[in-house]
């Protein structure tokens, strides 16, 4: 609540004109495209992208206003992903709501992420720079690998740990980083102060998504938004299910059940999460996503700008650990 509180004061009137974007960006769609496209941006969410547009922007001068145009379309993109993703993986809630392949089937859900996204390029072309439509342009042709990559490995139990941070480097990783640089880029940052930003949000990234794989094999539904082991069972194996394959010397127990594929079974799955929370990954996982947040921290070491700014960049690399951020 701290942490919320504190964002709110420096870059609240600039969240709100975010939220405001996000519906007059939809203002021109047909009523029945509008109410599916309002659907996604009234479900809910931290925001994380906007927040860290608009924060690296105000590292600078104290103004997140700039970043304001990068803001809503990386919101706009982390939308599209979401939707697209719920197809594939068949998913049926997100964040406690029913999701719109749930409700408009599967052909409206992937049109419903391609307007996005040809939405979220059209600001960027009308609002920022050049620089900045390359670099959040190749952040998604980087993602989309990421997720080639991820549907290639489905079912893997010999993957190694480098190819899953590899995957997760593209798929959420890079996206952190383009919203850190396009937001200091916008905020004037020297090249030297977006780079630095970038590595940051690099790092940020890399644990964001460490620890929400975490959660699916270790929390609630109520708490994740979504069904608890949903990788699993798309075949999506994670930095600590993979953990317990090799703790097990591929021989084990959780081998067998995953070495089953798609005819795994609904205990089945919950079995190997029982054993992944007994084999020690959830510590060794949390402990990876501890170091990535080191690094995060420490790519703002040098860094020179607003001292309340940095300091809640700080704050919320440790608030990943903790998922008060």
């Amino acid at each position: 609540m701290k942490l919320a509180q504190e964002l709110f004061s420096l870059i609240g009137e600039a969240l709100v004109e975010v939220e405001a974007g996000l519906r007059a960006a939809l203002d021109d769609a047909s009523p029945h495209a509008r109410e599916v496209l309002m659907h996604l941006a009234e479900s809910g969410g931290k925001r994380v992208r906007p927040v860290l547009s608009l924060l690296s922007a105000a590292s600078l001068r104290g103004e997140p206003e700039p970043a304001i145009p990068v803001a809503v379309a990386a919101e706009m993109i982390h939308m599209a992903t979401l939707v697209h993703d719920d197809v594939i993986d068949r998913a049926e809630t997100r964040r406690g709501r029913k999701t719109v392949n749930q409700i408009w089937g599967n052909h409206v859900s992937v049109l419903a992420g391609d307007a996005l996204l040809a939405k979220a390029l059209i600001i960027l072309v009308e609002r920022t720079s050049g620089e900045i439509v390359r670099i959040m342009s190749d952040m998604i042709y980087r993602m989309c690998e990421g997720e080639i990559a991820q549907h290639a490995s489905q079912h893997d139990m010999y993957q190694e740990e480098q190819e899953y941070f590899d995957r997760i480097e593209k798929k959420t990783a890079l996206f952190f980083a383009a919203c850190c640089k396009a937001g200091a880029l916008m905020g004037g940052a020297s090249a030297e102060q977006a780079e630095a930003l970038w590595r940051y949000g690099r790092h940020l990234g890399m644990a964001f998504q460490v620890v929400d794989d975490l959660l699916d094999v270790s929390a609630e539904a109520q708490v994740v938004g979504k069904p608890v082991g949903n990788d699993l069972r798309s075949g999506i194996l994670t930095l600590p299910v993979l953990h317990t394959l090799r703790a097990e010397g591929y021989r084990g127990e959780a081998a067998a059940l995953i070495g089953k594929g798609e005819a795994i079974t609904g205990p089945e799955i919950q079995r190997v999460l029982e054993l992944v929370r007994t084999r020690g990954s959830v510590e060794y996982a949390f402990d990876v996503a501890r170091r990535f947040t080191e690094q995060a921290k420490e790519a703002l070491s040098d860094f020179e700008g607003s001292g309340d700014v940095k300091e809640m960049l700080l704050q919320i690399a440790d608030g990943v650990l903790n998922r008060s951020f």
